[in-house]
């Protein structure tokens, strides 16, 4: 692999190739954003030209690399930028975030706004009655249960009067977590049965239940902040957002141990399910850093969640987009192969790429009170979300960076700092690789201090991994200690992960709904 890359002839006409294939594919870009419904101004299209500095800047390492004397070592510094400039970036961007605040002009109230909550009931889930007492506690115009089945639509019926009571005389488990006086419930709630294990069935069948000017798709395990509403709605102050997304944490779940085992295994136990909780923290506190970064930059996002969204009933009421939303497939190639589908997740994907195909802005509101808390990490129904995501970003990220096509002049950053990245970011092999080039760098094999300069930059791969965690450890620095340092399971997790993304990758035309019993 070091004489490959020490090769100048081999390199310089690989790279020569691949600027004249991004020109090429950017001329095209130019003349297709021109041709479409929602077309760019001329100076954006021209903004186009700007994707090719990547391939660029790969021809100027290789030219580098043709009159250097130690040429691993400037592929060794090309490694190292070409992994860390986005965090750079997104470091930048975070900063310069601001959320959408009140506005006195916004006529948008809790009011005007319908609430649909698909669930397969709430037999078996400890979060239904807090995240039902969260949504009436805000109150919307509307609660809309989209039940799978009659038994579920049975379970919830039976499952509200309580909630309800419980509500109205301040003894809910919600109201005593946050300190809240009892609240009279003046939503009305309504309970839909779709007759089908279908997460896009079920909100597509309450959709003409909606008569209000915001809908608000919300996950059974989502539990929002009290003043959730309050909070999120001005996010609707410019007119062109039609999809918001809101920030995410997760619930601190109990260490549950054995207390019939040997001390030994219960403290290990303990320290399982302690993992896999900060583990799915993790994951979720990730994504805030990302979504909070991109929609700062150029207004992009990588995928507004579905654990809780609001979009401009407008959208969702238009029936060219129920069919569309209904009917998506993957690798479809006309009438003679339809591809894999109806898909069934990656709803949050494909309702994120359709916003911004039709013209739409997205805005992501990240507050205290525009916050959802949802349990999350338990093994091994963690780890089978985890490939369920992974599928959905390597069946998602190719059809909006080729298919639609739209995020090239409408999100230029997020492209490269989020849409590609997502697709071949695997840390065990992009760790693994710049350490094997630094031990192949006249710098290296000349020092005296080898051990030092290995030990130094691994220390510096390890930090950077707190750049996107360090609020959970903030808040839980018993967890860092635990799970970081000296105990390097976080980091450990992190490599695992890249060996679940490669096998997602190889199986993203798998379907299935994993991680959820339905």
């Amino acid at each position: 692999m070091m004489q490959f890359l020490s090769n100048p002839k081999w390199l310089t006409t690989l790279a020569s190739w691949a600027v004249l294939g991004m020109l090429y594919w950017v001329i095209f870009l130019v003349y297709d954003a021109r041709r479409g419904p929602y077309q760019p101004s001329f100076l954006s299209s021209l903004k186009l030209f700007g994707h090719m500095i990547p391939t660029m800047l790969l021809f100027a390492t290789v030219k580098v690399v043709e009159h250097h004397n130690d040429n691993i070592l400037v592929w060794f510094i090309a490694l190292v930028a070409f992994r860390y400039w986005r965090t750079v970036v997104n470091i930048w961007f975070w900063f310069q975030y601001q959320p959408a605040l009140p506005n006195l002009d916004l006529k948008l109230s809790h009011a005007d706004c319908t609430v649909i909550l698909p669930t397969v009931g709430p037999e078996g889930n400890p979060a239904f009655a807090e995240t039902v007492s969260a949504i009436l506690f805000n109150r919307p115009s509307r609660l809309i249960f989209a039940t799978n089945s009659e038994d579920a639509a049975k379970q919830v019926e039976a499952a509200l009067p309580p909630i309800l009571s419980a509500l109205e005389t301040g003894k809910s488990d919600y109201q005593r977590e946050w300190r809240l006086k009892a609240t009279e419930v003046s939503t009305d709630i309504a309970v839909t049965n779709a007759k089908v294990s279908n997460k896009r069935r079920q909100v597509v069948n309450a959709f003409d239940m909606v008569e209000t000017a915001i809908t608000i798709m919300v996950d059974d395990t989502a539990v929002w902040h009290p003043q959730f509403l309050e909070g999120t709605l001005p996010a609707f102050g410019s007119d062109k957002v039609g999809f918001v997304g809101t920030s995410k944490w997760v619930k601190r779940l109990p260490r549950v141990g054995d207390p019939n085992a040997t001390w030994l295994r219960n403290l290990w136990k303990k320290y399982w399910s302690g993992f896999w909780n900060t583990m799915g923290a993790l994951y979720l506190i990730r994504h805030n850093f990302e979504i909070r970064a991109t929609n700062a930059a150029d207004g992009g996002v990588f995928c507004v969640s579905g654990r809780t969204s609001l979009i401009r009933t407008c959208i969702v009421a238009d029936y060219g987009f129920q069919y569309a939303f209904l009917n998506e497939f993957v690798l479809r190639l006309g009438e003679r192969f339809r591809g894999f589908g109806p898909i069934v997740a990656d709803d949050d994907n494909f309702l994120t790429r359709w916003i911004i195909n039709h013209g739409w802005d997205v805005k992501i509101q990240c507050s205290k009170e525009a916050t959802i808390t949802t349990p999350l990490g338990k093994y091994p129904k963690f780890v089978q979300q985890c490939q369920r995501w992974s599928r959905t970003t390597f069946r998602q990220n190719p059809i909006a960076l080729f298919a639609d096509r739209t995020i090239w002049w409408k999100w230029p950053l997020t492209v490269w700092t989020t849409y590609f990245p997502w697709m071949y970011n695997a840390a065990l092999f992009w760790d693994v690789l710049m350490v094997y080039a630094l031990m192949h760098t006249n710098l290296y094999q000349n020092s005296e201090h080898r051990i030092a300069l290995l030990y130094g930059f691994a220390g510096f791969i390890y930090s950077t991994k707190l750049v996107k965690t360090a609020p959970w450890f903030w808040q839980h620095p018993g967890d860092f200690f635990l799970y970081f340092f000296p105990i390097p399971a976080y980091p450990l997790f992190a490599y695992y992960h890249s060996l679940l993304k490669i096998w997602t990758a190889l199986t993203f035309w798998d379907l299935s709904w994993s991680g959820r019993k339905l």
